[in-house]
């Protein structure tokens, strides 16, 4: 059974590098910022790839925790998928990524906005090509 519980929002450490531009206009229009409601956000806790990481780490909603962010949440609603099969050696290198570029934080996605062709190439690209090589 998935746990669902609540996290401050400077809590959970991003696992990407980037937001795409596109993503990012499509959720702000559905999005509302007096009273965001959202699915919980998946994180992995206490995953073998991550054992000295006492914070959660986001794997997905990275777009939506932003706009929770910018909305003044203090919290965010997450998930703990940690026991769902999620390839840990690519977010642990990921997470690597993150912390050499200062990104410890949603809120640091600010100034990391990109269009989508460059989220494409910057990001998904870069992510697919180091999948394959873990694959091998």
């Amino acid at each position: 059974m998935t746990s669902t519980f609540r996290v401050p929002i400077e809590n959970p450490q991003p696992s990407q590098l980037y937001l795409s531009g596109r993503k990012l206009h499509a959720a702000s229009a559905w999005f509302d910022f007096d009273d965001p409601r959202y699915d919980p956000l998946p994180v992995l806790r206490g995953a073998p790839g991550f054992p000295d990481r006492d914070e959660p780490v986001l794997v997905d909603g990275h777009t939506r925790a932003f706009l929770a962010h910018l909305a003044g949440a203090d919290e965010l609603l997450v998930r703990d998928v940690t026991d769902e099969g999620h390839p840990l050696a690519l977010y642990a290198d990921c997470v690597a990524w993150c912390e050499r570029k200062g990104i410890a934080s949603v809120a640091d996605f600010a100034g990391r906005v990109v269009s989508h062709d460059s989220y494409q190439r910057r990001w998904i690209d870069r992510c697919h090509r180091v999948a394959s090589v873990l694959d091998e």
